[in-house]
């Protein structure tokens, strides 16, 4: 009876430092966002704290979350996509191409093939991550560089330039009321992927093997499937956003589409990462990683700051949202 008091004590300290801690972990990343939206707000009033603009990060930021989200739904199964660079660049590509030759008349029927090919080749990249045993970084990586060498070589290193219907180009460049088309993609990628993870139980596996592959495949879920879907969601959300990408810019580019948003991507998922749910991928996360750095872009451009600061701080937040992510991961274990 002695000792129950001072075996009490030190439980009380722990449990309130591992209550700060939860605290500050789940919602460090939102604060920190605030906090940089009043910032701005107060150094440049007149241009950061306007509608115009707040609608303006949402459409700069667009493509990035699409590519970002779809990312997403492959790390919550552990399963890093290095091909998100190529496979940007081929969609885009591609679907101008088929446009501009008259391959198919209906830009709607052009951008579904072009997510049924991405869907395919994620399957592929699937395949050999589950059934051949190879680290999906590796298959991706090649993926990535071998679909780099396709556009390239189809293209013979030749922008499309003219040719492009004006149907296809509204989803980069039309509005409905003030909100501009990718924002629109923006918002029902979000929907659909969130709904999808959350409420469905393809969702519920996924994380379930994330947590524990080996303890999900005891459970009787068939865990290697699930890499074919995983993958196939992230190459055909890639796609979707080269398409985007080019319709905005009305030109099919054969390189360097799809490697602006590589880095950013892994960035806002890890920022998620680190928010709500710490230690976890997850939608929402992911759409506050991206709508953060959006902010500090858009800020950082506003005050004059230069490029290769902006770079340079791009890559701090990488480090630190990796670091938080694997930090809150260790100490979930």
């Amino acid at each position: 009876m002695a000792e129950s008091p001072r075996a009490t004590g030190p439980r009380r300290e722990t449990s309130t430092s591992d209550k700060l801690i939860d605290v500050v972990s789940r919602y460090g990343t939102i604060a920190s966002l605030v906090a940089c939206v009043a910032i701005f707000s107060l150094l440049k009033p007149d241009v950061f704290a306007t509608s115009q603009n707040f609608f303006n990060i949402l459409n700069q930021v667009s493509i990035l979350g699409i590519i970002a989200l779809g990312l997403t739904v492959a790390l919550v199964q552990g399963l890093f996509d290095l091909s998100l660079a190529g496979m940007a660049t081929l969609g885009g590509y591609l679907a101008c191409k088929w446009l501009a030759e008259g391959t198919f008349g209906s830009p709607a029927v052009a951008v579904l093939v072009v997510l049924a090919l991405a869907l395919v080749i994620g399957a592929f990249n699937g395949v050999v991550v589950a059934y051949g045993g190879v680290s999906a970084f590796i298959v991706t990586l090649a993926v990535g560089s071998i679909l780099t060498g396709v556009v390239l070589g189809v293209s013979d290193s030749q922008t499309i330039l003219s040719g492009i219907p004006d149907g296809f180009l509204i989803m980069g460049q039309g509005e409905i009321g003030p909100i501009p088309m990718p924002v629109v993609f923006l918002a029902i990628v979000a929907v659909v992927l969130y709904v999808f993870l959350e409420q469905t139980q393809l969702g519920r596996h996924m994380y379930a093997i994330g947590g524990n592959a080996e303890t999900a495949r005891l459970s009787g879920i068939p865990v290697k499937r699930y890499a074919l879907i995983a993958l196939g969601i992230s190459a055909a959300c890639a796609a979707l956003g080269g398409m985007i990408v080019a319709a905005n810019l009305g030109v099919g580019r054969p390189q360097g589409v799809g490697d602006t948003y590589l880095l950013d991507a892994f960035a806002a998922a890890f920022i998620g990462a680190s928010t709500l749910r710490p230690g976890r991928f997850h939608i929402l996360g992911t759409v506050i990683g991206v709508l953060l750095i959006g902010v500090i872009n858009n800020g950082l451009s506003i005050m004059g700051v230069e490029t290769f600061w902006q770079y340079a701080v791009r890559g701090i937040i990488l480090l630190l949202a990796v670091f938080a992510a694997s930090f809150l991961v260790m100490r979930r274990r």
